[in-house]
């Protein structure tokens, strides 16, 4: 290989690193608020005190389209403590003579889970819309497991503890949003 296309590929490499950096950093921009500084431990503390004015205020809209084509901007850092709670949808469906059963979606690919948070997450900024997003949602799922009449949608969280908290013992919670029933008229 020759010494220009050497110094094109490092300077790739570097420039893909300094991207993979700035994103990152900007990942770590939430401990700024004083309830999530204050679950640090006091090392954690000194060290975002001592990397804070480092932390870029935004990302230039140039190199955006290459981090979204790259995947850097998937909203996970590198080092990833302020990986959001799981997001999660559970399906209670009985029949007539009283039976019930739990489901969970099967999205067993990036893109099912993607939609489904995607769904979720511009539909719950609307409070009308949620009961109609768990309608659909619950209709499809009696219609996929004939049989039941009866759905309840219950749409809530896992709040993972932290690392210190789960050595401890402590392990993650599911917190309710709220839960939809419906019955499928004969």
């Amino acid at each position: 290989m020759s010494p220009y296309k050497k110094l094109a590929c490092l300077g790739f490499l570097l420039l893909h690193c300094f991207i993979i950096l700035n994103y990152n950093l900007l990942g770590i921009k939430s401990y700024e608020k004083e309830h999530v500084f204050e679950e640090l431990s006091p090392n954690g503390q000194r060290v975002f005190t001592a990397i804070q004015p480092a932390i870029p205020r935004n990302v230039p809209a140039l190199v955006r389209p290459y981090a979204h084509f790259a995947g850097i901007n998937t909203g996970y850092s590198l080092f990833a403590p302020n990986v959001p709670s799981a997001m999660a949808v559970i399906f209670e469906l009985t029949n007539e003579a009283g039976e019930s059963t739990v489901m969970l979606p099967m999205l067993n690919s990036t893109e099912g889970l993607a939609r489904l948070h995607g769904n979720y997450n511009f539909f719950s900024a609307f409070e009308d819309f949620r009961e109609l997003l768990a309608y659909g949602w619950a209709m499809r799922m009696l219609e996929m497991n004939p049989g039941y009449n009866k759905a309840a949608v219950v749409i809530g969280a896992h709040r993972m503890p932290s690392m210190e908290a789960y050595r401890n013992g402590k392990r993650s919670t599911f917190l309710e949003n709220g839960v939809y029933e419906f019955k499928l008229e004969q």
